[in-house]
């Protein structure tokens, strides 16, 4: 199943969820919004590669070795997940703690979301 992804939509989601920070805190976020949204849609791109040919590949080294190895997009999607993860964490760090539970709890939604 090929999932569709609006950048535009993810970078609003993620800009509302940085409206309760502290004006100051918001220009020093933008970069870290803009690089969220850009994880999460290269996220999706390589989730729908591996729906459609799977976590691994085949190798072959010379005539008698061969076998199975993740391919490239599997090593990539997890690299780039774990970064994602480091990066909202920040942002949810970054949160003044009256709106931490509220905020964090959007955050996880938005993480776990399903499309739309």
């Amino acid at each position: 199943m090929k999932l569709e992804f609006n950048a535009k939509k993810e970078l609003k989601k993620l800009k509302t969820i940085a409206e309760c920070l502290p004006e100051n805190l918001k220009k020093v976020t933008a970069s870290l919004i803009n690089d969220a949204a850009f994880m999460a849609e290269q996220l999706e791109k390589l989730r729908n590669h591996i729906s459609e040919n799977g976590w691994s590949e085949t190798y072959q080294n010379g005539a008698n070795q061969s076998g199975r190895k993740a391919s490239p997009e599997a090593e990539m999607y997890v690299k780039v997940q774990k970064l994602y993860a480091a990066t909202i964490k920040q942002l949810t760090d970054l949160l003044p703690d009256k709106a931490e539970t509220t905020a964090g709890e959007e955050i996880m939604a938005f993480i776990n979301r399903k499309d739309e």
